[in-house]
């Protein structure tokens, strides 16, 4: 989840592997429709380096269940969010293992405007830029949307940096009613977490087709002060980076019955500390 629904590659799911814990719901499911796309992740580590693919993320969205399948070089991960019983799933595939937790203690720690891609982390000098001409990502057409945005290390000091974030985005593609419905059930769900509330509701956020994402590194004043005492490498940040996750395959798709279940040949965790 990196999110998820405007910048869509947030890595939300990989969030959750630290917080969820053991009950999971399973149901049966007859075959239904539903959204399936694949966004392929590549990063240039240093300037002048070519692109490397990171890995393949698959995402299948029906009207209240999501599937994102992640194999990567850390293992081969799937998260089932089903709206249906409340409940989200981490599935380790190599192990066949599994761990869970309810969606309403999920929405408890991570904040919902995350959830629903709106932008997160402004600075009072960042700058939106809406661009008018379309282009087209995995045969869909988008529209640019740039966001400039400026930040500082969490340990202030060490390093800061300009970041120029270009998201290709779209409201109308194959599958545009499913996504549109598992947004508003999840923003029932979350008005029910939260009936103090007076927000509205927000409304259904684009997909991100594309998403490039260039940062300029800027040593801070305590990076140089420890590289002066040789007590740190600073070459070690890179002068910049560059990121790209882009959606090279969406249709809509009829998933098998279980698509949004545990497998139940999968063995349930025990929770942590125990």
């Amino acid at each position: 989840m990196p999110f998820f629904f405007s910048r869509l590659f947030i890595p939300l799911p990989f969030f959750l592997a630290f917080i969820i814990g053991p009950t999971f719901l399973q149901t049966a499911q007859a075959d239904q429709q539903a959204l399936v796309f694949t966004v392929v992740a590549t990063k240039t580590p240093k300037a002048g380096e070519a692109d490397h693919s990171v890995h393949r993320i698959t995402y299948t969205i029906a009207a209240d269940a999501m599937r994102i399948d992640s194999p990567g070089p850390d293992g081969n991960r799937s998260y089932i969010w089903n709206l249906a019983t409340r409940t989200v799933a981490a599935l380790n595939n190599d192990k066949k293992t599994y761990h869970s937790d309810s969606l309403d203690k999920i929405m408890g720690f991570v904040d919902f405007s995350q959830l629903l891609g709106q932008y997160a982390g402004n600075n009072p000098k960042d700058r939106v830029i809406e661009g008018t001409t379309p282009r087209t990502v995995a045969g869909v057409a988008c529209i640019d949307r740039t966001i400039l945005h400026r930040f500082k290390g969490r340990v202030v000091g060490m390093v800061n940096g300009d970041q120029k974030i270009v998201l290709c985005q779209a409201r109308t593609f194959p599958g545009s009613d499913l996504y549109g419905s598992f947004q508003q059930a999840l923003s029932r769900l979350a008005a029910k977490n939260s009936p103090k509330s007076s927000s509205p509701l927000p409304g259904i956020s684009p997909l991100s087709l594309e998403t490039v994402r260039t940062t300029d590194y800027s040593k801070g004043f305590l990076v140089k002060i420890l590289s002066a005492l040789h007590l740190y490498d600073s070459s070690r940040i890179p002068v910049r980076t560059r990121e790209r996750e882009a959606v090279d395959s969406l249709s809509v798709q009829t998933v098998p019955d279980g698509t949004f279940a545990i497998p139940p040949s999968y063995r349930k965790e025990a929770p942590s500390g125990k």
